[in-house]
């Protein structure tokens, strides 16, 4: 028999065929081995960063000026101090030193409040009788601390602090932050401060079991890079 060659436009209709079934027949490996197989031209996605928790971006708050909260008495040596009418907190006098007064339902028994200090350790409960000896939270002086309204946030020493809703307060430094509602409490801070290989020791408390948190506040123990962190 005399061999008749294919023509171009059936030889490409066979190509497209043969390159279907390929793709198919991979397709279906891939399914069956329990595996993704992504288009042609993908790469792997970076798994995503921690979000932004609500109670910290800050253009959904409005700002205040902080110069009414700064107590000008020579006995509260320049700190500053305001009330959300449920959690009473200090902010200063040095640079990203806070701290809120309170007992969410999830703290220590013996716990009157938290504090972070300069942005390298904390929020660290303050137990009544030991750091709640020194660490003071309202003003030594008769200077009585303006009320923080739900909606606004003000920014002191390098420290924000906002009131998401009538019962709750949030604080952030740098990498570290905290928030305070009735039932629950969260706290954040850096990657670096985490029990593992090479690193036996914390310099925050613990959060609460997963199951005590809303669900967008489970998984992350960090705050984004970005928006940066308050000035």
């Amino acid at each position: 028999m005399t061999n008749v060659p294919t023509p171009a436009s059936s030889r490409h209709t066979i190509v497209r065929r043969l390159t279907r079934s390929v793709a198919g027949l991979l397709t279906a490996v891939g399914v069956a081995a329990g595996l993704t197989v992504a288009p042609a031209g993908m790469s792997d996605a970076a798994p995503a960063g921690p979000p932004l928790p609500v109670e910290f971006d800050l253009t959904q708050y409005q700002p205040v000026a902080p110069t009414t909260f700064r107590s000008l008495a020579y006995a509260d040596d320049g700190a500053s101090y305001f009330t959300t009418g449920r959690w009473n907190c200090v902010v200063g006098p040095r640079y990203r030193y806070v701290g809120c007064q309170g007992r969410p339902a999830t703290a220590p028994a013996n716990a009157i409040g938290a504090a972070i200090t300069g942005d390298q350790q904390g929020p660290w409960w303050v137990i009544n009788g030991q750091l709640g000896t020194t660490y003071r939270f309202a003003p030594r002086s008769g200077f009585r601390p303006p009320l923080l309204r739900v909606g606004q946030r003000v920014t002191i020493a390098g420290t924000t602090c906002t009131v998401p809703r009538p019962s709750a307060v949030a604080c952030r430094t740098g990498e570290r932050a905290f928030i305070f509602t009735p039932g629950w409490h969260k706290f954040f801070f850096p990657s670096w401060d985490t029990l593992g290989p090479g690193n036996n020791a914390v310099a925050h408390s613990p959060n609460p079991a997963p199951r005590y948190l809303p669900p967008r506040l489970q998984y992350w123990n960090q705050l984004p890079a970005n928006p940066p962190a308050p000035h």
